[in-house]
């Protein structure tokens, strides 16, 4: 597998992970591929949560929890996932 910076993941090392108990979240992009010339911050998903002041991107087809590590970047290549905002 590959990540979305190009790195090769190893799949054993990410159910080693899952088995000793740290949860890591594969990104849209990993899972349902790219869709090139489309960004994040264009989809009809794309949803911006504020809270103390600050903003913060999420995906609502993806994880939605208070933690960075679910969210994403606006201006990152849009998933396989993507639809207009319409």
């Amino acid at each position: 597998m590959i990540n979305l910076f190009g790195e090769d993941i190893n799949p054993d090392e990410l159910i080693d992970n899952v088995k000793k108990g740290r949860k890591r979240y594969i990104p849209m992009q990993e899972q349902h591929g790219l869709k090139e010339g489309f960004k994040c911050k264009n989809c009809r998903h794309f949803i911006r949560c504020f809270h103390n002041g600050k903003t913060y991107f999420k995906c609502e087809l993806w994880y939605i929890s208070s933690s960075e590590a679910t969210d994403i970047r606006a201006n990152a290549t849009a998933c396989g996932k993507y639809e207009d905002e319409s």
